[in-house]
């Protein structure tokens, strides 16, 4: 996977109503061809921005692991990326 799949997979489900794996529900959106996360609870996007983002991806191409405790320390967005890679 590369950052620009990433984009893509989340260009691909911008606006809609997703679950991360406890259930909690958010939208995904792009703001300067970053992911950012807006959870339900809030209503307040949040990025940890495109150097975390990349990070990310670095590691899930490492590890391949669908658990966000394993990214922890790359993102504190972890879930709402692995559930994204989910949804796919």
């Amino acid at each position: 996977m590369t950052y620009e799949d990433l984009l893509a997979l989340a260009r691909r489900f911008e606006g809609k109503t997703l679950e991360t794996v406890p259930g909690k529900r958010f939208k995904v959106g792009i703001y300067l061809d970053c992911p950012f996360f807006t959870p339900a609870s809030t209503g307040r996007g949040q990025s940890d921005g495109r150097a975390a983002a990349e990070r990310f991806v670095a590691r899930y191409n490492e590890i391949g692991s669908l658990r966000p405790g394993d990214y922890a320390r790359v993102t504190r967005n972890a879930s709402y990326y692995v559930a994204l890679l989910q949804r796919a």
